[in-house]
């Protein structure tokens, strides 16, 4: 949200220096993102002189330019050529010298030195809309004849210096999204009173009444309006563009201008209407029917669903309600009536509206976060105050206002021991009270222990006990609270087996071992999954865009999104790690469930002399995941069922904008905990020697290593300890077909030595196993 400075003041006097008032909003929780130094008109006029056109002759080769010379004082003449119809010896124009640097809306640029066809042109000779003082385009501006050359434009005009500041609002400070609502703010801080604008009693009397009806009083609990003929809509007046300009809002008209100014000023949103083209002099705050359509100020057309909070007249929508009106009903420079609306919708019901259709709104960002309804009618005769001094016109009819049931404000008791133990030092009840009242919060009771209170309506968000301490603390200051000498700490048990100790434990193997964890968002996007996957979807009732309108079923395209962000910046070779859950609906229950998903992209090592580039397979991740379950004790034989290796279709590589492949394994981590086991076993240091020995098979090319190693466990049985594969081969002299395995296989009998014999025996059944269920060739 935009602020400026100078219009703040007009609510409060603030003898503080702005930098020390930037503070004390940030520590209060309005935290000040941006000041800018600003001028009412851009570039303040910074170089622009008066000069006065000496000659002016045709360009030799352009039918179009103007060949001048202009005094601009000091005794300097300058040549200029200028392209303006209007220009004509003798006149006091508006100069911009070389080295002057003009502002339009797409930027800026420098007044240069320069030939134009052929003529030196030294100068610039300007229009009123190229430096600020006016929209006109028609030819140059021609000043008064009694100035004199030379003389600076900034003596001739005001110009007037702000500071415009960016303030960043958290969701339940809706009641400081405008001048007003900081000025308020800073009353607390600051001690200093804060002033309302004034509003001046008006003659509500007419024939030209629109009826009011709300068919839904929770989604509209007020709804307000008046009547008012007879306007012009035109240009705004100079004061309310310039307050509308500190701001970055760009002057319409002065009948929507107004509108706008009083949504910065005091935070509640206003919308104007075309009396003329309001149907049936009727209005209804309702939800839309199926099939409803609407063409809003963007120009888009709406389709609308029951789902849609909109203001409709007898026969058709208006406006979507407190995000963005119809063009057909908008205020134009024909309007000569106009129905003015003020009120105040259920924050809900707009949040909705807004986020169907991805519209973010100055009045939707303002009702989001919740209004007050009792600025409603304040808001409006504002708003009529100013229509009839800058707009003419009269009152045409009484102010329209249907308030079905009064929102009563919240009442609170405290306790103010309870406060202090919340704040862990005594704040004096005088400066809590001095607090409170300062935030507007009334006082009902008090008998010294307790306080009983009524919260102002537009602070929804203070709701309990521990909202008014909040509010206390931030406002008494947290800088004031002074550190303790002692702090004293009670150390948490933590089980030995807790899924987050082993959950740290896996995650340091990895991040140990070179991969980086990454955390993902939940909400996807639902055109990532089938048809068939989406039958189990858990998707968002009220989605903040389409790219997050379910909960994640898989963590497959997270890891993708992660490699996409990084290969697009040119780091290449990942290896990304993540818990995350995955959500589904199944016959009519929610489920989650815990996963750990291992992913590969890229090379195997870092690029360097020393190292050879490969690329990363599933075996080397699957090989991860094997250690991962000797950590937890979990029983090799358990890879293959809580282990998958992912599918990544060309679809999912296309949807995230990836050519480089992508291997990832999917993990149950759900299982993995339940079968995990911290116990440390001890063996005994082998007493006898371990026996390795090496055999070479020539395996058909489909046949993998896990079924080498399961014939091997089948055989071997308890004297085998390990196995190890350390060459694979393919290649001449084997076939096609072929590949060969040089394996180690270590034996051990913890009772004795083996011999020669015994061993021999074994090798010779396992080749035998070897040869009859793999068709194995023992290279010898």
């Amino acid at each position: 949200m935009k602020i400026s400075y100078n219009w703040l003041n007009r609510f409060i006097n603030l003898e503080l220096p702005l930098e020390e008032i930037c503070e004390k909003l940030t520590m209060s929780g309005l935290e000040v993102e941006h000041i800018v130094k600003t001028e009412s008109i851009k570039g303040g006029l910074k170089n622009l002189v008066v000069g006065h056109v000496l000659t002016k002759e045709k360009h030799p080769d352009a039918d179009k330019l103007n060949k001048t010379t202009v005094d601009i004082g000091n005794d300097t003449i300058l040549n200029i050529v200028c392209g303006a119809p209007n220009v004509d010896a003798g006149q006091k124009v508006v100069v911009a010298p070389v080295g002057t640097t003009l502002y339009t809306d797409e930027g800026s640029f420098d007044i240069k030195k320069a030939k134009i066809r052929g003529e030196v042109s030294e100068g610039m000779i300007c229009g009123e809309n190229e430096i600020g003082l006016g929209s006109d385009t028609s030819g140059i501006m021609v000043l008064d004849s009694s100035l004199s050359p030379g003389t600076l434009l900034t003596d001739i005009y005001t110009i007037e210096s702000d500071h415009q500041l960016e303030i960043a609002i958290i969701p339940n400070r809706g009641d400081a999204i405008s001048h007003m609502g900081v000025a308020r703010e800073l009353q607390a801080l600051t001690g200093e009173k804060y002033r309302k604008p004034s509003i001046e009693r008006i003659d509500d009397r007419g024939q030209m009444r629109v009826d009011v009806s709300i068919l839904d009083a929770k989604a509209t609990p007020r709804y307000s309006g008046i009547t008012i003929t007879g306007v012009e809509v035109k240009e705004s007046p100079d004061w309310l563009k310039k307050r509308l300009q500190s701001i970055d809002l760009k002057p319409i008209n002065n009948v929507v201008d107004i509108t706008n100014f009083i949504q910065h000023e005091i935070g509640q949103p206003l919308h104007a209407f075309d009396y003329n083209r309001i149907s049936g002099n009727k209005i209804e705050a309702r939800y839309a029917k199926p099939g409803e359509k609407l063409i809003t100020l963007d120009e888009e057309e709406r389709e609308l669903t029951a789902e849609h909070l909109i203001i409709a007249d007898a026969n058709k929508p208006l406006a979507l309600a407190g995000v963005l009106g119809g063009i057909d009903s908008g205020v134009s420079s024909a309007t000569r009536t106009i129905f003015i609306e003020s009120a105040y919708f259920n924050p809900a019901a707009v949040r909705k509206t807004a986020k169907s259709f991805g519209l973010n709104t100055d009045a939707s960002y303002r009702f989001e976060r919740g209004t007050d309804p009792e600025m409603v009618n304040f808001a409006l005769i504002r708003a009529v105050n100013l229509i009839l001094e800058e707009a003419g016109g009269e009152i045409a009819s009484e102010v329209v206002d249907v308030y079905p049931e009064l929102l009563e404000p919240r009442q609170i008791e405290i306790k103010l021991d309870a406060l202090n133990a919340f704040v862990g030092h005594e704040i004096p009840e005088e400066d809590a009270i001095r607090i409170l009242q300062s935030l507007e919060i009334k006082i009902k009771a008090n008998n010294n222990q307790n306080l009983f209170l009524e919260v102002p309506r537009y602070r929804p968000d203070v709701e309990r006990p521990v909202d008014i301490y909040e509010e206390i603390l931030r406002v008494y200051g947290f800088d004031s609270i002074p550190i303790p000498q002692k702090v004293n700490y009670v150390p948490s048990v933590i089980a030995k087996d807790s899924p987050n100790k082993t959950k740290t434990k896996v995650s340091e193997y990895l991040s140990n071992i070179g991969f980086n964890e990454i955390m993902n968002n939940s909400l996807v996007a639902s055109k990532l999954y089938s048809e068939e996957e989406l039958a189990e979807a858990v998707y968002m009732l009220n989605p903040l865009s389409q790219d997050m309108d379910v909960l994640r079923m898989e963590l497959v395209n997270s890891a993708l999104g992660a490699v996409a962000y990084n290969v697009n910046r040119k780091n290449t070779n990942l290896k990304f790690y993540e818990f995350g859950k995955t959500y589904f609906k199944r016959n009519g229950k929610y489920e989650e469930l815990e996963s750990l998903q291992l992913t590969f992209s890229g090379d195997r090592y870092p690029e360097h002399w020393s190292t050879k580039s490969e690329k990363a397979t599933a075996d080397e991740l699957l090989a991860v995941a094997a250690n991962i379950f000797k950590k937890l004790n979990i029983a090799p034989k358990q890879l293959d069922k809580l282990v998958t290796v992912s599918t990544i279709t060309k679809q999912q590589m296309k949807a995230h904008g990836l050519k480089q492949e992508v291997i990832s394994v999917h993990i149950d981590w759900d299982a993995c905990l339940k079968m995990a086991n911290s116990t440390i076993q001890l063996k005994d240091i082998p007493v006898f020697p371990i026996v390795r020995r090496d055999l070479s098979l020539v395996l058909d090319k489909s046949t993998s290593y896990a079924e080498v190693e399961k014939i091997a466990k089948q055989t071997l049985q308890q004297v085998l300890t390990d196995i190890l594969l350390f060459d694979v081969y393919e290649g001449k002299p084997l076939e096609e077909n072929q590949k060969s395995f040089a394996v180690a296989f270590f034996l051990y009998n913890p009772k004795k030595t083996m011999e020669d014999k015994e061993i021999d025996t074994l090798m010779v059944k396992l080749i035998t196993n070897f040869e009859t269920n793999l068709n194995a060739i023992i290279r010898k």
